[in-house]
């Protein structure tokens, strides 16, 4: 009798652990600006353009989208529910503005740069910015680990400058240092200054959505959680 107590006692406590650490799940997500289809496209040609002389980089396509990012951050998934909440009717506030792409971003005195397409920082934009992170700032945890993040499908870890990335994102890259951009990876300055000259285009469009996001290796958007009415 005393050991069919110990046994149960046993697995009531392994069971309540468990229950406990899947409550505690921490992700890392995403609060992004969705593209409309003309402006998406032409970030995946650009993308496409470095890929072919850069393949190990970041892969715009359906399952890593082009996006204008408004907070990264870890918080526990047990949250996500309060969190869209909190969501709920921002989009409203942006839907009918009209944003532009007005540069190609590159640092041009490096032999080879990250690249990206800068948005320009409109009153509109930057107060949701500011917004998205005052909603969501009691949910934002300090840390997250690899588990974190959508997995690499061959295997391969999560990149340490992502995982020490997002938790710096609040304090180092946001407000006045914030930069509305898409990212199109990283390439040789010689290509990025042919493409600055021969393809880029500044584009005005409107944002399609809000959405969260969970992260993937490099700060890419792979998994959707929630996206706006």
């Amino acid at each position: 009798m005393k050991n069919n107590y110990l046994l149960i006692t046993l697995i009531l406590f392994a069971l309540t652990n468990s229950c406990a650490q899947n409550q505690q799940k921490v992700i890392a997500i995403n609060v992004l600006l969705t593209l409309p289809e003309d402006v998406a496209r032409e970030a995946i040609q650009l993308n496409g353009a470095i890929l072919k002389n850069h393949p190990k980089n970041i892969t715009l396509n359906d399952n890593q989208i082009p996006h204008i990012t408004l907070l990264q951050c870890y918080v526990q998934e047990t949250n996500l529910p309060k969190i869209e909440k909190l969501l709920l009717g921002l989009y409203k506030t942006i839907k009918n503005d009209t944003l532009l792409v007005d540069e190609l971003q590159y640092k041009k005195d490096k032999t080879e740069s990250f690249a990206s397409m800068g948005i320009e920082k409109s009153k509109s934009l930057m107060a949701l910015h500011k917004k998205t992170i005052s909603l969501l700032e009691p949910y934002i945890l300090d840390n997250g680990s690899q588990e974190s993040y959508v997995q690499n499908a061959d295997g391969t870890p999560i990149d340490e400058f992502t995982i020490t990335y997002v938790p710096k994102f609040v304090s180092a890259h946001s407000f006045e240092n914030y930069n509305p951009h898409i990212s199109l990876g990283v390439a040789k300055t010689s290509l990025l200054d042919s493409l600055a000259e021969h393809n880029f285009r500044t584009m005005k469009f409107q944002a399609a959505s809000i959405s969260v996001y969970q992260l993937g290796a490099f700060g890419t958007a792979q998994k959707l959680l929630w996206e706006s009415e």
